[in-house]
């Protein structure tokens, strides 16, 4: 089978592997989806070490061999979950890591692993009904999560971001307003009761403070791996709360999986217009450079191996 190596800066190569067998509660996988993520674009664009490094952690497929003691899986299911690497025609998963995909659901948009960090972000933010909103960075994560917000019961969700495009299709998706990120109206200062940031950048996480009403929440959900972040004192005087939406924890990831599958299966949660670009297999470095060139309209890009 094929499997993709990164062996320098912002270039991979596909190598010829013998296919992996199952161990014991393990599922062979064939990859139908491979999601590609921002937060491994600087690994891919920086690698210069003497052996390939091999990225991916988002896939969907299909199961085509049970390794000894699987009970309850069977050939030919479609499954999502988490593995790494995954940017290979195959990959192993265990059983414990597995959901179904539902029957309404396409492959190509059964992207487990980012599912579950969005449904354990909003969830953990205390979302409920009769909640105002804001999500500050519409891209693929902040549009998952305007979806799992209204999910659970958000009175109004607002976007915020500096791309027209992703502004309009986040009201496509339901949000009630959305803003500039540059242009933010006074009147909308200090007045949510939950923020949830998924910028990565300090702009970001500066603005979504600026959001966040008095006893409200911020979720930190974007991935900051690039320097120092700075928030305001006057977050401490408004008795924001600070919630870091990430979760080291597989076992609370496994069951965050498991409640944004049923979203997607009651159709409240969808990542169809979020995947936007649908690369064959082999185009693993045009896909991150997707994420260098921004094109119009981008959002996310899946390999289909």
């Amino acid at each position: 089978m094929r499997v993709h190596e990164t062996v320098g800066p912002r270039t991979s190569r596909l190598a010829e592997v013998d296919p992996p067998v199952p161990g014991r509660g393990e599922v062979l996988v064939k990859s139908l989806a491979l999601g590609v993520c921002a937060s491994e674009r600087g690994a891919w664009g920086t690698h210069e070490g003497a052996e390939p490094l091999r990225l991916g952690h988002e896939v969907a497929g299909e199961v085509v061999a049970l390794g000894p003691d699987v009970y309850g899986w069977s050939v030919g299911e479609r499954v999502t979950g988490f593995a790494h690497p995954a940017f290979a025609e195959q990959v192993v998963m265990s059983t414990a890591d597995l959901v179904l995909v539902p029957s309404n659901v396409p492959t190509w948009a059964a992207l487990g692993e980012p599912l579950a960090c969005i449904v354990e972000a909003v969830e953990r933010s205390g979302v409920g009904p009769g909640m105002r909103v804001a999500v500050v960075g519409l891209g693929f994560m902040g549009l998952g999560a305007q979806q799992v917000a209204l999910a659970l019961g958000a009175d109004e969700v607002v976007g915020f971001d500096v791309a027209p495009a992703k502004r309009a299709l986040a009201e496509r998706l339901g949000a009630a307003a959305t803003h500039d990120a540059r242009l933010v109206p006074d009147a909308a200062r200090a007045t949510f009761d939950v923020v949830v940031e998924f910028t990565g950048t300090a702009p970001g996480l500066a603005l979504a403070g600026d959001l966040t009403g008095r006893h409200g929440t911020l979720c930190v959900g974007g991935y900051h791996h690039d320097g120092p972040r700075e928030l305001d004192v006057e977050l401490w005087y408004r008795g924001v709360t600070i919630v870091n939406g990430f979760s080291p924890d597989r076992d609370r990831q496994r069951k965050a999986l498991g409640r944004g599958m049923r979203m997607m299966a009651d159709r409240q949660v969808t990542f169809e217009p979020l995947v936007t670009h649908r690369l064959p297999f082999e185009d693993l470095d045009a896909a991150f450079h997707l994420f260098e060139e921004r094109p119009e309209g981008f959002v996310k890009a899946v390999l289909e191996p």
